[in-house]
């Protein structure tokens, strides 16, 4: 018997059941023995992301890689998130993947020939009816199939030499409201009908349709309309819709044909298109098919309407008698009771142990499962009645004991995204019929959630009243009981002139051991700790658990030797179960006035101070870190820098004060051949600072630029040595380089723990050899530094560095290219954010929560910086901090770090491994340094240290400094316009625009452009122009205007867009008069938080002067809009 995995999306609140009955009809047909499961979610309906996501996590229960095909099925999901996700998961199984209507790269294919289809109706409307004029109404952009059917659109008007312009086609949803809205705007906004309007499917046509005949149109009087899929929207439509007929059910068989070609080994397993067939009718013109009944199809519908209300009407009673039950069981049976009075032969329960349990300290995972904390809560079907299984591994067995040719559905309980089990319907016919499964689901989850907490409920009152004098959990006396029998014992022993011993004890890291392992497990935990603690005291030393993970020993007498013993065997026993504990002990001394309570104190202190010795050791999971490659100039120049108090530090001391744990730093080639470089982040300078790195312990990151001197996304230049090198010698080269480099840092036992690759390398390095977008090349690059690194530190993490690092759509298709190129596994990726260039703190946090989870990589911010003050020579200007989100200052400073660091902090706690890495702190102003210490270092023009080091040395991952972190960063990016904008618009009002077509409502009509993109790259959308490259561009939009009058004039524009080291954007003005040429320009901050008004200042023009008005670019890889009917030249005033 074969197993066949099945992983669908349902359409919103609806089961595709038609999958899974073409399956189960073929498998017989082709006398196949079958077993489906069908993992069926709902991740499309719900307005909250957090149950979405819950649903979504079913996707994660199979083990895909046991079963002998996958069939994957996404043609309703939305989130292109959960798409790639499960693309990736897909592509790394051993098993045939079957891929319905989404072609991917190593998937087999099944439905629709879109492209082949929508051709044959535009060819009926261009050939047939004489259609001369087209508009393409379609569906979601990023959806496989309108993108195949827009494609279809574009090569068809290619063909009949018809030019493709920005008013010829929409995109939106699938659904009758989208054609209600495309007919309606183009009403309202007068524009000129086309002879036919080819919709993506039918719920289009039909609202486009119907809301023509309101606005007294007719079809296909006045215009043409065509649909897809065949729907009775379509067939039973007045007028009937011409139409393609989708043949659905056709699916599943094809699907189990490419399976059984693999299988039987015949060698003829291919893509398989459905016979689908294009259905002329009256919206385009031709005359009724005549395939309808329209009596029947009354007839179905008045019974449809009556079936549904009695449905309703059940389901309604189901949700009732749900309420009244108040244990799992009776819960389940009655779920299970209206299941099976339908079509379905059997209902599985599956629950985590915590909702079975129902503990008040209860923690869901929200990602994946583990069936050794899984319980079968409820079994019944309709072959042997009620079951019990001891384990969710026996009800596996009696599944595939079932006889062949069986579907088990699945489908998610979760309580919005936290997962606490699933159900599984076995055999659920019914669902082909009655689709609507979600609403019943959805009563049984309100239900079992409300179930759930009133269990806690009853169990926490339960342990109450348990819980007086004992722990329930450790069997220890608790601490009400210490305070009734140790106070008292204590003050009879300092009676007799007699002291004792106070032990004061807890588990180190335990929230995390919980949040990590589970309840459960650290329930285990804490059992084995007092065990250990109540088997080896003393005798007549009593042990108490205090609360939570503390415990308290109370050792009688002077028996200090004793009490050493005690806690040695204590803690040479936890090491054995991997269990580490922190201590605090204390002595009493009779006559000192102290209390018990006072003696406690003191030896919780003692133990806090021990455990932040030993979480120290541990926290270098977080890296707090610091690029210092400048310190050998400061050193070399005498250069000191000072605590906050004013005390002089040497570099490193003052590091380990404030808790730095990493340092990171850049090598160069061959500086020496760089004169602007003075010779420095040689060879000879990183191994110094090694030595000194591993001498304080630290973590040591190193950055490999591949060049003389900088290497940044504008430039990625050679080292020397390297010019003349053919392509394979540059190889070569690269990994030498690499591996030559890391062997004399490990002679020295100074080798690094993290390397990077190349420095921000997002268009490339090594240019132009492997500049972007040559992935093959740049992967073949990379591959060989990564290879030396292998090869001769196996142990040393492998990093990619890219910048933009609030740009995960920068980001995620970049990575995904060189993946696709054949880049080799890497160990963590790294980022720079600087908010003034890469994004909102929002965009960081987004992004690397979205990179984590699609690559299940850890994610560093390698740099970052914030400027602390602005003047004359500063660094980072005022303009560019206007959307940075926070001033420059100290304390901005200071907040920028620990906003960044609880991102970094929160978003990585899955993989346990990030890190923030501030470039460049440690240099003085006015010292000779550079613009870059002027303001952006984190000392003052004195030396002394800024209170930025304290974000850095208070920092706790598990405590963070900021409440409702995302709140708080919202309230950073309110923005008001400035007076200068405002008085602008005031004018443009006046004198009007002096640009012709600045909606581009003709494209770029009267526009000259100049630049070296393909025109796939500048685009018209609904705000305007849109940008972007992969590779570093230059990009010229412009104007010429006639000068009338002579006066003071003023150009502006409305831009938006990333911005990066080395991007050039400019307004600017070219005038030719009488006296000659001039150009007037004004230097434009890119910003990415929203559209900014930048202005070019008045200038004085005279009549007959030619003007040129536009914008420049010269950057690297970024993206860029410019907003219609924002490019603007007007005049102030005449003379």
């Amino acid at each position: 018997m074969k197993k066949i995995a099945l992983l669908a999306d349902g359409w919103r609140r609806y089961v595709t059941y038609s999958w899974v009955e073409g399956i189960m009809e073929g498998s017989k047909e082709l006398g196949l023995d079958v077993c489906l499961y069908f993992y069926n979610t709902n991740g499309t309906w719900s307005q909250d992301p957090k149950f979405n996501k819950g649903e979504y996590a079913l996707n994660d229960l199979p083990d895909l890689n046991s079963f002998d095909g996958v069939v994957f099925d996404c043609t309703n999901t939305i989130n292109q998130d959960e798409i790639h996700y499960m693309v990736r998961k897909l592509q790394s199984v051993n098993v045939p993947v079957v891929s319905i209507g989404y072609k991917v790269d190593g998937f087999y294919y099944v439905g629709n020939d879109s492209k082949r289809l929508f051709r044959k109706v535009m060819d009926h409307m261009y050939y047939e009816h004489g259609c001369k004029s087209f508009v393409f109404a379609g569906g979601p952009p990023y959806h496989y199939e309108n993108r195949m059917r827009f494609e279809a659109f574009k090569k068809a008007l290619s063909d009949y030499g018809i030019p493709l312009t920005a008013d010829m086609y929409m995109f939106g949803d699938f659904d009758y409201q989208t054609g209600v809205r495309y007919m309606s705007d183009w009403h309202e906004n007068k524009k000129p009908l086309p002879d036919v309007f080819l919709c993506a499917n039918d719920n289009i046509a039909a609202g486009l349709c119907a809301t023509a005949e309101v606005l007294g149109y007719k079809v296909p009087q006045d215009f043409k309309v065509t649909g897809f899929d065949n729907l009775d929207k379509a067939a039973y439509f007045n007028p009937q819709i011409t139409t393609v007929e989708h043949n659905r059910g056709n699916i599943g068989r094809k699907v189990l044909e490419i399976f059984k070609a693999l299988w039987n080994g015949t060698g003829d397993a291919s893509d398989k298109y459905l016979d689908s067939e294009f259905i002329p009718a009256e919206s385009c013109g031709c005359p009724n098919t005549g395939r309808v009944d329209y009596r029947n199809y009354i007839k179905n519908i008045i019974k449809g309407s009556v079936a549904k209300e009695q449905e309703e009407d059940a389901v309604m009673i189901l949700q009732k008698e749900l309420e009244e039950c108040n244990e799992y069981y009776d819960l389940f049976e009655r779920y299970s009771d209206y299941i099976q009075s339908m079509k379905c032969d059997g209902v599985y329960v599956v629950g985590v142990s915590d909702l079975a349990a129902a503990r008040n300290n209860a923690h869901f995972r929200k990602q994946g499962y583990d069936i050794d904390d899984e319980v079968v809560l409820y079994a019944d079907d309709k072959d042997n009645g009620k079951l019990e299984f001891k384990s969710v591994n026996d009800l596996m067995q009696y599944m595939q004991s079932v006889d062949k040719n069986t579907c088990y559905m699945y489908y998610s309980l979760h309580f919005r995204d936290e997962i606490v089990g699933y159900v599984i319907l076995r055999n659920p016919e019914f669902l082909y019929d009655h689709p609507e499964q979600f609403d019943i689901q959805s009563a049984l989850l309100k239900k079992l959630e409300n179930l759930f907490k009133q269990k806690v409920l009853e169990n926490t009152n339960n342990e109450l009243k348990n819980l007086y004098n004992h722990d329930a959990l450790t069997g220890l006396y608790n601490r009400v009981a210490c305070n009734e029998m140790v106070i008292p014992m204590f003050a009879e022993l300092e009676d007799q002139n007699v002291g004792c011993t106070i032990v004061f004890l807890d588990v180190d890291d335990f929230k995390d051991i919980n949040d990590t392992y589970g309840h459960k497990y650290g329930d285990e935990l804490l059992k084995t700790v007092a065990r250990v603690l109540d088997e080896q005291k003393p005798e007549g030393s009593m042990v108490y658990r205090f609360g939570g993970d503390e415990f308290i020993v109370f050792i009688p007498g002077d028996r200090h030797d004793t009490a050493e013993k005690y806690i040695k065997r204590v803690y040479d026993i936890m090491e054995q179960h991997s269990l580490f504990i922190s201590h605090g002990i204390i002595y009493t001394k009779p006559g000192s006035g102290k209390s018990f309570d006072d003696y406690l104190v003191s030896a919780d202190t003692k133990m806090y101070q021990l455990k932040q010795q030993h979480k120290q050791k541990k926290d270098s999971n977080f890296l707090k870190g610091v690029d210092i490659s400048s310190v050998p100039m400061m050193v070399d120049n005498n250069i000191q820098i000072m605590d906050r108090e004013g005390h002089v530090c040497r570099v490193f001391d003052f590091l380990k004060l404030n808790n730095v744990n990493s340092v990171r730093l850049r090598i160069w080639n061959e500086p020496d051949k760089v004169p602007e470089s003075k010779g420095y982040c040689s060879l000879t300078y990183v191994l110094e600072m090694a030595h000194v790195i591993k001498k304080y312990k630290m973590h040591f990151l190193l950055d490999f630029h591949y060049s003389d001197y900088w290497a940044d996304p504008g430039q990625q230049n050679k080292t020397d040595a390297w010019k003349n090198l053919s392509f394979d010698e540059l190889k070569e080269a690269v990994h030498k380089y690499t591996y030559d480099v890391l062997y004399r840092l490990k002679i020295m036992d100074c080798a690094p723990d993290m390397v990077q690759i190349g420095n921000e390398i997002r268009s490339g390095m090594l240019f132009p050899d492997g500049a972007v977008p040559q992935y093959r090349q740049l992967a073949a690059l990379v591959n060989e530094g990564i290879r030396a690194v292998r090869e001769l530190l196996p142990e040393t993490k492998v990093m990619i560095h890219l910048d933009q690092g609030g740009r995960y759509n920068c980001i995620m298709p970049w990575l995904d290219s060189m993946f696709n190129a054949g880049m080799l596994p890497i160990d963590a990726i790294g980022l720079s954010f600087y908010s003034f260039w890469h994004g909102t703190f929002m965009d960081l946090k987004d992004t690397m929560s979205r990179l984590i989870k699609l690559y299940n990589l850890p994610v560093y911010i390698v740099e970052t910086a914030h400027p602390w003050r602005h003047c004359k020579e500063d660094h980072i200007s005022k303009e560019l901090m206007e959307t940075a989100g926070l001033d420059a200052g100290s304390a901005e400073q200071k907040k920028s770090l620990e906003i960044i660091m609880q991102i970094a902090a929160e978003v990585s706690k899955d993989t346990g491994k990030t890190g923030v890495y501030y470039w460049e702190p440690v240099g003085v102003p006015g010292k000779g340094m550079g613009t870059w210490f002027e303001n952006m270092g984190m000392f003052d023009e004195h030396g002394r240290a800024l209170r930025g080091w304290d974000a850095i040395r208070d920092f706790d991952p598990k405590n963070p400094p900021i409440k409702e972190l995302d709140k708080y960063i919202e309230s950073l990016y309110e923005y008001e316009e400035t007076p200068e904008v405002e008085d602008f618009m005031k004018l443009l009002m006046i004198h009007g625009n002096l640009i012709s077509n600045p909606e581009f409502k003709d494209g770029f009509n009267n526009w000259q452009i100049e630049t070296s993109l393909e025109e796939r790259q500048y685009t018209l959308g609904k705000d305007g122009v849109f940008i972007s490259s992969d590779a570093n561009f230059d990009y010229s939009i412009s104007q010429t205007v006639d000068i009338e009058y002579t006066g003071e004039y003023i150009a502006a524009v409305d831009y938006r867009g990333t911005n990066t080291t080395g991007v050039e954007v400019e307004l600017f003005m070219d005038v030719e008069d009488e006296s000659g040429v001039h150009t007037y320009t004004s230097n434009i901050f890119p910003a990415d938080v929203r559209f900014v008004t930048h202005l070019l200042k008045p200038v004085r023009l005279q009549k007959n002067a030619r003007v040129t008005v536009g914008l420049r670019m010269h950057t690297p890889p970024v993206f860029a809009k410019i907003k219609k009917d924002k490019e603007n030249f007007t005049r102030c005033n005449l003379t």
